[in-house]
């Protein structure tokens, strides 16, 4: 008896240990959390943080946490599989939204049109038009029915958003799963002296997905630097900086803010599984806007090396910020420079100065106008050297001329029968389309001739005919619904064939 008693202590001891020793050789690589009271996702105290806004160089210690809040995924599922997930797929598609939520400012009225679109419809449709609100609910219904959910500009611990964890707030409504991954540690406060909660501030901002379903693996993908968002930010800014915040404000009614930040864009990969045992992978990432076309093009060149090797079925969402130029802070000199190392500006110049009949100014007046119009919503249009160069183009024909190890490759097709309105043309059957290019997805208030963008995108890569892109919506209506809209972007969906 005495013996067999000393083997259950010797069990009973190494098993003790396998328990407290087992958790320290994962805890680098990923957090993972089923409890729904979790709340705060950071490695970095105040102090730190401090640290980080006034130090221009830190030290190793505080750069290694700095380093492991960037790169470590943090993943809550909440949903245990057995509760609601059925052994078969129950409909002939899965639906895959995308939106860049401006920072969750409109946090209540996001969680109740995606938990409960119709007590949202009851509460805003007297903001609607009345022979738009069929299309609104149809929007609405759309949005509220999506499986997964990629989202940009997501806050957690900000003064300017109440303190609040955004993604968490937003899983609970809907009882979601969900992956978030810091893109940057938000200093700007700080550097403001603003009267801030110390136990509340986390300063973290970045990129998330929500999922019906289980996520089985995350990883994040830092990309490359292409604007020093520390360093640039805390320059002072330059006298036509300063006149076009005025003038953003007074048109626009945007605000341009100092964003003193550490960090940099990333991209967050998950593999989601379905209630079939399938995995899909959903990406979404969110290129660079303070640099040049060719900036997000690099960023988008390391992505994709990153993500050749997936065999499964792959969704890309972001806002790609494809703007065809940049919104680094400006100054005289700069914008003089600019000029100067443009061949396609000084070519102009050259034209327009041989051709005698046209006024001063015309020329450059004309080249302006037929470049916008060509570009006005598709920055995925056909670059014409001189006259209307488009930095851009590069992006989307890396797109598509990538091919995965598998063979597989995404998706431009543009068939009529899949489209959302019956548009026809590259990539229409995820991306809505117009009459001439793509409807927007970023658009400023005022004036109204100007300020039109596509910025989001859906990139699909189907598996043996399965996963196919269609039904490619922007909605519009859903998020001017509210006075001054939700988010300074408009929400995309896009079905993708199971059958």
């Amino acid at each position: 008896m005495k013996i067999i008693k000393e083997k259950h202590v010797h069990v009973f001891f190494i098993c003790l240990c396998l328990v407290i020793l087992i958790p320290f050789f994962f805890k680098d690589r990923v957090i993972k959390e089923k409890s729904p009271k979790v709340r705060l996702v950071s490695y970095l105290s105040y102090e730190d943080l401090i640290k980080l806004a006034y130090n221009k160089k830190n030290s190793y210690k505080l750069y290694k946490k700095l380093q492991k809040q960037l790169d470590t995924p943090y993943i809550v599922n909440r949903i245990n599989e057995s509760e609601t997930i059925s052994p078969k797929l129950l409909k002939d598609h899965l639906r895959i939204a995308h939106w860049n939520i401006q920072r969750g400012f409109n946090i209540e009225q996001i969680k109740t049109l995606l938990a409960s679109s119709d007590t949202y419809y009851y509460i805003y449709r007297n903001n609607i038009r009345e022979k738009s609100q069929d299309s609104f609910r149809r929007e609405l219904k759309l949005l509220s029915t999506s499986d997964i959910i990629s989202l940009n500009e997501v806050d957690i611990g900000m003064p300017r958003t109440n303190y609040r964890n955004n993604i968490d707030e937003l899983a609970t409504s809907l009882g979601y799963n969900y992956a978030f991954a810091t893109e940057f540690i938000e200093l700007g406060p700080i550097i403001a002296m603003l009267n801030i909660d110390s136990k509340k501030y986390c300063g973290l901002h970045g990129n998330a997905i929500l999922s019906k379903y289980p996520i089985k693996n995350v990883e994040v993908v830092r990309l490359p630097d292409t604007y020093k968002w520390y360093e640039e930010e805390l320059k002072r800014r330059s006298l036509l900086e300063g006149a076009r915040r005025i003038g953003a404000k007074g048109l626009f009614r945007e605000q341009i803010f100092s964003e003193v930040r550490r960090g940099g864009r990333n991209a967050i990969i998950a593999d989601i599984e379905l209630p079939n045992k399938e995995i899909v992978t959903v990406v979404s990432t969110h290129l660079e806007d303070r640099c040049f076309p060719k900036g997000r093009f690099k960023q988008m060149e390391y992505l994709l090396t990153k993500l050749k090797y997936k065999r499964t079925p792959l969704i890309l969402a972001g806002d790609f910020n494809t703007t065809t130029s940049d919104s680094i802070p400006t100054s005289f000199k700069k914008e003089v420079i600019k000029r100067i190392k443009d061949p396609n500006f000084l070519a102009r110049q050259a034209i327009f100065l041989t051709i005698p009949i046209l006024p001063p100014g015309v020329g450059n007046l004309s080249a302006a106008a037929i470049s916008t119009s060509l570009k006005y919503k598709d920055p995925a249009v056909v670059s014409i050297p001189l006259l209307s160069p488009n930095g851009e183009r590069k992006l989307f024909t890396s797109l598509k001329d990538f091919k995965f190890y598998d063979g597989g490759k995404f998706n431009f097709e543009g068939d009529s029968n899949k489209s959302s309105n019956g548009k026809r043309g590259l990539l229409s059957d995820s991306n809505e389309r117009q009459l001439k290019g793509f409807e927007s997805t970023f658009e400023f208030t005022k004036p109204n001739v100007i300020g039109y963008y596509k910025l989001d995108w859906f990139f699909v890569k189907p598996k043996r005919k399965r996963f196919e892109p269609y039904n490619g919506q922007t909605l519009k209506l859903v998020n001017e619904s509210f006075p001054s809209m939700i988010s300074d972007h408009d929400p995309i969906t896009v079905d993708l064939t199971l059958y």
